[in-house]
């Protein structure tokens, strides 16, 4: 048996596929456009060293939806050249891109990567380094998808943008690609171990931590009871084993041991829990307390800061979830709400709002955005925190734990002039409010 020409197999697979699909729209129609699916995206240019900058070369970059709306003189010098590189190019290369950030994988590494290939092949010989850099970092990603930064996606991003500029608004391309190569070294320098020896190592050493904190809390169990003696010394030579085999690192690789005992320490001291007041075994008093007074709220978050118990109405808490270290550095006497979102406050087809609940979500999302909140309370050391909202005032917890928490019955309220206290079981717990 023949095997078909080349045109006839391609004209059976297409009616093959029209069968099972439908009918595939021509390609030459020109699609229409619908203005309410485009989703604007927010970008910031990346933050270079200052001895990369170059004087009179500070690259401003603009937002991605301003650069996808090309001028009326853009629109004509893209008439006469509609056999290269083009805008509807770029917007595929920026669909694309938007795949790669819902998941990067393979898959849409490679997809990402096709498309580029393809915007390359119809562009001038002067947008190629650009193309080159982004090909580089997509490649990275393909190659190490678990390892993905938003960084990178980041670089991405402003890469597209440049080549809109140059493109459709006759931007010169040098300054652009000067300033994209600078940001991949940057990005180099601060990129995860690639190696597998230095994964491995890395790996290591986390156990070699935990395994501290772990014969930590034994040593200091086994020390309550004199019979544990011997159990007791083979912690504590396990101790003084794993520290000298962590003292073989380089010194910036090396973990401080006197943190970590320190932070293991502060979480084995006891500290009464409204919990454990509530579910005591002791009998309650029938005398009546001479400063008793109803209860303002019966559900709470249970929080302590420093060593302090702090109860905080549960109706005024519009957000609680874990804080990031890094949000210190961005912090300047209040908190901007924006920071909950991350990378994603990039991107504005993300609501902070929905991140929120209560009376805070009906203000509107650009607001929502440039609200910065007061700190109410800060510990020294963080974990948590709690955006507080209340008849149109609002503030920030920074604690250490934060627990909801149901108070008993048994419990009674005093009203002082910084807000009250609860009592539960003569324990005070001064309340934080907005």
């Amino acid at each position: 048996m023949s095997l078909p020409n080349d045109k006839d197999f391609e004209l059976a697979v297409d009616k093959a596929i029209d069968e099972i699909f439908g009918k595939v729209e021509d390609p030459k129609e020109e699609l229409v456009e619908d203005d309410s699916l485009k989703t604007p995206v927010e970008l910031e240019p990346l933050e270079l060293e200052s001895s990369q900058k170059d004087e009179g070369k500070v690259i401003d970059f603009p937002n991605i939806d301003e650069v996808m709306e090309p001028s009326v003189e853009a629109e004509t010098s893209q008439k006469s050249q509609s056999e290269g590189l083009n805008q509807k190019d770029l917007e595929k290369l920026a669909a694309a891109l938007l795949g790669l950030e819902w998941e990067v994988t393979p898959e849409t590494s490679f997809e990402f990567l096709t498309v580029l290939e393809e915007a390359k092949e119809k562009a001038p010989s002067n947008l190629h380094p650009i193309f080159d850099l982004l090909h580089e970092v997509g490649t990275w990603l393909k190659d190490r998808a678990h390892e993905a930064r938003p960084e990178w996606l980041h670089f991405l991003h402003q890469g597209i943008v440049a080549l809109n500029l140059v493109v459709v608004h006759g931007k010169e391309s040098e300054p652009y690609y000067h300033h994209l190569k600078k940001a991949l070294e940057s990005l180099k320098k601060a990129a995860v171990p690639k190696t597998q020896e230095e994964r491995l190592r890395q790996r290591l050493v986390t156990q070699l931590v935990q395994d501290y904190q772990r014969f930590l809390m034994l040593e200091w169990l086994f020390s309550r009871s004199p019979k544990m003696k011997a159990w007791q010394l083979i912690c504590q030579k396990s101790l003084k084993e794993i520290s000298e085999t962590l003292k073989a690192l380089p010194e910036e690789e090396r973990p401080d041991l006197s943190k970590i005992k320190e932070k293991t320490f502060a979480k084995l001291k006891k500290r009464p829990r409204p919990s454990e007041t509530a579910t005591s075994t002791l009998s309650a008093s029938t005398e009546e307390q001479p400063s008793k007074k109803t209860l303002p709220f019966k559900e709470a978050y249970h929080v302590l800061i420093d060593e302090k118990d702090f109860l905080i109405p549960e109706e005024q808490v519009a957000y609680f979830g874990p804080f990031k270290d890094k949000w210190l550095n961005q912090m300047n006497g209040g908190f901007p709400l924006k920071l909950l979102l991350g990378f994603w406050a990039h991107f504005s087809f993300v609501k902070l709002k929905n991140k929120l609940h209560g009376s805070i979500t009906e203000k509107e999302e650009k607001e929502l955005r440039n609200l910065v909140l007061p700190i109410i309370k800060q510990s020294s050391s963080p974990q948590v925190i709690l955006v507080l909202w209340q008849e149109g005032k609002g503030g920030v917890v920074l604690a250490e734990e934060a627990t909801p928490f149901s108070i008993p019955d048994n419990a009674y309220f005093v009203s002082k002039g910084d807000g009250g206290s609860v009592f539960i079981k003569e324990k005070e717990f001064p309340i934080l409010k907005v």
